[in-house]
């Protein structure tokens, strides 16, 4: 039995029923949901989601759930990408002179957090 993690990240105008889709959407498609996190920008209504989804068992590169999001991206206007959870993303890092700050991203990024 082999289980592999992805990140989902997603955007949308702001709207009920979002979350609701999605998890339903993964479930049906024979993903659990091990972390989800959501933040909505009152000033731009924009909601934005992170979900890290596994499936155990056959692991299809979660050709499934893409599918299953394709379904509703149109009708609930997102934008979404999905990746494996380890693999590793470029990043630009700005920082203010202050060094606490690249001192504290660099110490994150060492102990893999």
């Amino acid at each position: 039995m082999t289980v592999c993690d992805y990140v989902l990240a997603l955007t949308a105008d702001d709207r009920p029923g979002i979350v609701a889709a999605v998890a339903g959407r993964l479930f049906a498609a024979g993903y659990n949901i091990l972390d989800s996190q959501q933040y909505s920008d009152v000033d731009t209504n924009r909601f934005f989601l992170r979900v890290v989804f596994a499936r155990v068992g056959d692991d299809d590169g979660a050709v499934a759930a893409r599918a299953a999001l394709a379904l509703d991206s149109e009708r609930l206007g997102l934008s979404w990408t999905i990746r494996p959870r380890g693999q590793r993303r470029k990043v630009l890092l700005l920082v203010s002179k202050f060094d606490h700050c690249l001192v504290d991203l660099l110490y994150r990024w060492r102990t893999d957090e």
